[in-house]
């Protein structure tokens, strides 16, 4: 039975790759567009930093914080933001199949819904989010004096707000398209929202509204706890993203299963 489930796992991620790679090479058959999409997206961000050091520039510090750590936060939202919506950007059409009620075709595939979704669109303007989040998370690694250990503990509070990011920004908020029509809009704003919420200083925030944003609502760990990570042993907060990862990961995957259940077919006549 063990063995049955690894070959049917197996199976499934390779059909989620075979389609990713697909959405990957139609996205680069137009090369010169593909190219302007990303270059499009980095300069976007550039923009958006410089006016950020424009305001420090002014002001010295904002909340707290040095233009130096803002943008390194900024770099690890990017970097969490491009590499989810490169692998699972598929899921932000949820809504729209299910208010068509087009989702059918999927359903009766013998591969997990989850992993069609995901692997079925990408924009190609997140691969630049992903370049340039990149490069700004290994530039301040670089200034913060990394040590093994902090590497350690920085590489796994990224994996803990991967998992929570494709809870909160992805498949939670686009779960409600089973129970309101329409949704596509809110849970746009929704991953947005969460989003941002990784970008205040951890020093400034204390007590309920702290730990509020830690589990309860746990956009901190999208950037700003990662990169406290980074410059003190922050072992406790990432055993407490683990164990919050765990428990959303868990709470969002049935909640989905659940929601499925509630998809009425429109019956739509045509070729699948």
């Amino acid at each position: 039975m063990a063995r049955n489930n690894e070959i049917s796992w197996r199976r499934d991620l390779h059909v989620y790759w075979h389609s990713l790679r697909l959405q990957i090479r139609s996205a680069m058959s137009l090369r010169g567009a593909f190219a302007v999409q990303i270059f499009g997206m980095v300069l976007n961000n550039t923009a958006l930093i410089a006016a950020w050091l424009f305001l420090f520039h002014k002001f010295g510090t904002i909340n707290g914080w040095h233009a130096h750590e803002l943008i390194g936060v900024i770099g690890i939202n990017m970097l969490i933001f491009g590499v989810m919506m490169v692998f699972s950007s598929g899921l932000m059409d949820l809504p729209r199949y299910v208010d068509r009620g087009s989702l059918d075709s999927m359903l009766t595939k013998p591969a997990p819904l989850l992993l069609q979704l995901a692997g079925s669109n990408l924009d190609p303007t997140t691969f630049g989010d992903v370049l340039l989040g990149l490069g700004i998370t290994l530039w301040y690694m670089s200034s913060a004096h990394v040590t093994f250990v902090k590497l350690t503990l920085f590489l796994l509070t990224l994996i803990v707000a991967l998992v929570l990011f494709w809870c909160f920004a992805l498949l939670l908020p686009n779960s409600l398209a089973f129970y309101i029509f329409d949704s596509e809009r809110i849970g746009r704003y929704a991953g947005g929202l969460f989003l941002e919420s990784g970008m205040y200083p951890t020093g400034v925030l204390t007590g309920a509204l702290r730990m509020f944003l830690l589990t309860f609502v746990p956009g901190l760990f999208i950037g700003a706890v990662p990169l406290e990570v980074l410059y003190r042993f922050g072992w406790k907060a990432a055993l407490l993203g683990i164990g919050v990862a765990t428990f959303w990961l868990i709470f969002c995957l049935r909640f989905f299963k659940r929601s499925v259940k509630r998809y009425e077919s429109s019956n739509l006549v045509g070729a699948r």
